[in-house]
């Protein structure tokens, strides 16, 4: 829990690997220096070199963090899965291991779900460094459509990807969209009690699809919420 504030804590954060080790502690760092509202927080280690084990199980002591490890590799959606185990709160964000946070991301998120009763809510999603500069995701669409010689086809979009932020800024509100990505992203803990758990056979890049049509064929909302400014580090 983050020990510097005394509310009951809404969400708790579920950092898990996906494609690297490196950006492990400046991705918990920014987690700790941005985040202004309570958290709980469940760290996934899967597997990491012993140089990030002996630093996260340091700060797992220092901070007062769950640290769940394993001695072999993780597929992302297996270590989420681990993670959604041990959340008692009304949300949780699943969160990569290599995304580095601004300040008020987490309250906006938390927000954007109580404002509009969303279900998922993803954040202006940026890419590369300098961070907080490049939209990689501003929402998008994901749905199945069926073509003149009725074969079904997946469609996804991403919105806005390769923009700078400063120039889309003005353009760029919340709205109900149709994808989150799974590099950050705040979810209703009852959801997985109508859907279960994410498919732990998916051992592609693209899960996020597949829950956010789950979400959406059970009745929830996937949200956009701009004010939340993310970066995953590639």
């Amino acid at each position: 829990m983050n020990s510097q504030l005394n509310e009951e804590p809404q969400v708790t954060i579920v950092v898990v690997p996906r494609e690297r080790f490196s950006c492990t502690e400046s991705s918990l760092e920014s987690i700790y220096q941005y985040t202004e509202v309570p958290f709980k927080l469940v760290y996934v280690d899967g597997n990491s070199p012993a140089k990030v084990k002996k630093y996260l199980q340091s700060e797992a002591k220092n901070r007062g963090f769950k640290l769940i490890r394993t001695n072999h590799y993780l597929s992302p959606n297996h270590a989420r899965n681990i993670g959604l185990g041990h959340v008692d709160t009304k949300y949780l964000v699943f969160f990569d291991n290599d995304v580095v946070v601004s300040p008020g991301w987490l309250k906006a998120l938390i927000n954007c779900a109580e404002e509009t009763g969303a279900t998922v809510v993803g954040p202006l999603m940026c890419e590369k460094e300098p961070v907080h500069e490049v939209i990689h995701c501003a929402g998008g669409e994901s749905h199945i459509v069926t073509d003149v010689n009725g074969r079904r086809h997946l469609r996804e979009k991403m919105y806005k990807q390769g923009h700078r932020v400063e120039d889309m800024l003005s353009e760029l509100q919340r709205m109900e969209t149709e994808l989150a990505e799974f590099h950050c992203v705040l979810v209703r803990r009852e959801i997985f009690d109508r859907i279960g758990n994410l498919d732990p056979q998916m051992l592609c890049t693209k899960e996020h699809l597949d829950f956010c049509m789950s979400v959406r064929e059970a009745g929830g909302k996937v949200y956009f919420e701009p004010e939340c400014v993310v970066t995953y580090v590639p």
